[in-house]
């Protein structure tokens, strides 16, 4: 009778096992990469979707302080800017919008309701939300917005962080 020994049978399965276990730790780390692009996807399409909000009532409004300063405080700080974590912005209308940081949310807050909402999605972390109003004769106010970020991959404990800013000339305010 022809037939494998009990020899080459345990290399058999030892080659195959050792084949597999390849294969799946390869299958696994193509899988955690793809799920870490798609929360830094995610995140940064959400950051990009709040600085689209804020800018909106930030160009077309009239900006009332930054932080606990005022258009005088903005004005002193010359070109360095006033620095804060909250807005106050008025839109065309006189209604007033309060952009902060609330419990790593960014939240906004109505003077027509009242109400406080979450521009921010509860599943990103924002560490970092700052506002640099910048007066300077002559010219448009601006400013500068800055949020920072993270985002956890799903019960992998491993998370991105994402900064993004943006500058906006607000047409209704300066020019000194």
């Amino acid at each position: 009778m022809k037939g494998y020994t009990l020899i080459e049978v345990i290399i058999s399965l030892l080659l195959i096992t050792i084949i597999l276990l390849g294969g799946t730790a390869l299958f696994y780390q193509n899988l955690k990469s793809s799920g870490l692009s798609d929360v830094d996807l995610g995140l940064t399409s959400s950051l990009r979707s709040i600085l689209s909000i804020i800018e909106k009532d930030i160009r077309f409004g009239q900006v009332t302080s930054v932080g606990n300063g005022f258009r005088i405080d903005c004005v002193s700080a010359g070109s360095v800017g006033y620095s804060g974590n909250s807005l106050i912005v008025n839109d065309l209308v006189g209604l007033e919008t309060i952009y902060n940081l609330d419990n790593g949310q960014i939240a906004s807050i109505s003077s027509q309701t009242g109400n406080k909402e979450f521009i921010s999605p509860m599943e990103i972390d924002v560490s970092r939300l700052s506002f640099t109003w910048f007066c300077q004769g002559s010219v448009n106010d601006k400013i500068k917005v800055e949020i920072d970020a993270r985002n956890e991959v799903l019960g992998s404990g491993i998370g991105v962080t994402r900064s993004v800013s943006t500058e906006i000339n607000m047409l209704n305010s300066g020019i000194n």
